[in-house]
């Protein structure tokens, strides 16, 4: 079974068709990318499958369950997370207080218990604050822990956003262009951070730019085009598709990828 699938997804604005019939499949474990020229209904997908937008046409199933239209709450507790293109850090949280945030599900909510801080919240406070260095160790800010997270650079605020979205334990994380504003140094520590997520069970689904990340970790490769799937397959055979040069990486471009 799949483990995310989409299924002839349609999403119109006004007469513009963003998107029409998507289908794809995402497995257990693996990484995911999604690519292609700007607008070509990218987010748009993401915003779906995470239940900002609801789709006019088609399905979305986790773990084949049909979770169509459901609230972005909801899809947390089922167990997807989602990093955003645009930074929503809280600035003047420290960074280990920013990836508390993400561990709000799996707590209690007992009133009085927290009213009185009954030795429950006490525990339960050392476990959330144990869990979210953990994550900040994975994603390798461990070093900011008592930063503002407004300090921090853009890079680490980047992998800082990937810590907090874990510490949600999502089966399914889903990343928006991590990489957009990332020195080559980052963009390289952060595509390890990124393989390693996938290598210990957790599937990643990418929407990235930057075609040397995508074609290091990636294990399958979605191309989308005006709203519309042009290609699917591993990176060198995506990369060759005439189709795919001609849409979005150019003769040049294509050559780079291969290079990665």
């Amino acid at each position: 079974m799949n483990l995310l699938s989409v299924e002839g997804i349609g999403v119109d604005f006004g007469g513009v068709k963003a998107l029409d019939g998507i289908s794809l499949d995402v497995r257990k474990g693996e990484v995911f990318s999604l690519i292609g020229p700007n607008g070509a209904g990218k987010t748009t997908l993401f915003n779906v499958i995470t239940g900002v937008y609801k789709p006019q046409r088609g399905a979305i199933r986790l773990l084949g369950a049909d979770v169509t239209g459901f609230a972005p709450w909801k899809l947390a507790r089922a167990g997807m997370s989602r990093t955003f293109q645009n930074l929503q850090i809280f600035g003047r949280m420290t960074a280990i207080e920013n990836v508390m945030v993400g561990r709000h599900r799996h707590e209690g909510r007992n009133f009085l218990a927290n009213l009185f801080t009954l030795p429950s919240v006490l525990a339960q406070n050392a476990q959330t604050t144990r869990s979210a260095r953990e994550y900040l160790h994975e994603v390798g800010l461990s070093h900011t822990a008592d930063r503002p997270a407004a300090s921090l650079p853009y890079g680490e605020l980047k992998r800082l956003e990937i810590a907090r979205a874990l510490a949600t334990e999502p089966t399914v994380l889903l990343l928006d262009e991590p990489a957009a504003g990332c020195n080559p140094a980052e963009t390289d520590s952060l595509a390890s951070t990124i393989r390693g997520i996938a290598d210990r069970g957790v599937t990643v689904v990418l929407i990235e730019h930057d075609m040397k990340l995508v074609m290091r970790i990636s294990d399958r490769i979605h191309v989308l085009n005006q709203g519309r799937s042009l290609a699917e397959g591993r990176g060198e055979e995506i990369m060759r598709r005439p189709e795919v040069i001609a849409a979005y990486l150019g003769d040049h471009g294509s050559r780079e990828a291969l290079r990665a």
